[in-house]
C-alpha cells in the first residue's frame, strides 16, 4: 500500500475531547485511520492530522505486518488492541497510555 497523505487526511476520522471529559488535562485532538487502525493525537487539530500521516506512513513501510501504532505528541507507540466488539472509546484506550 502505497502512502498518500491526501487519501490518509481524507479518510481521517478527527475527534476534539476537553476535560473533565475523559479525564484530560487539557484539550486533546485525535485522528484515527480506519483502514490501518492507526492514531494521530496532537494539541491542535493539525498536529493530530499531521500525527496521523506520519505515523500511518511509518506503519505502511513495514515489511511485515504489525499492529497499529499511536504517534503522541514527541513520540510513537505501539497502539493498545481493541477486542472486536469493545465499547470503549478511542479517548478511553489513548488515556490508558497515560
Amino acid at each position: 500500500m502505497a502512502s498518500d497523505p491526501d487519501g490518509i487526511r481524507d479518510r481521517a476520522w478527527v475527534e476534539h475531547r476537553r476535560p473533565p471529559v475523559d479525564n484530560l488535562d487539557e484539550p486533546m485532538w485525535i485522528a484515527e485511520d480506519p483502514v490501518t487502525d492507526c492514531a494521530g493525537v496532537g494539541r491542535v487539530e493539525a498536529e493530530a492530522i499531521g500525527n496521523l500521516v506520519a505515523v500511518v506512513t511509518e506503519y505502511e513501510r513495514r515489511d511485515e505486518s504489525g499492529s497499529p501504532l499511536l504517534k503522541l505528541p514527541g513520540s510513537v507507540v505501539a497502539r493498545p488492541s481493541v477486542r472486536a466488539g469493545s465499547s470503549r472509546s478511542v479517548f478511553d484506550r489513548l488515556r490508558s497510555l497515560f
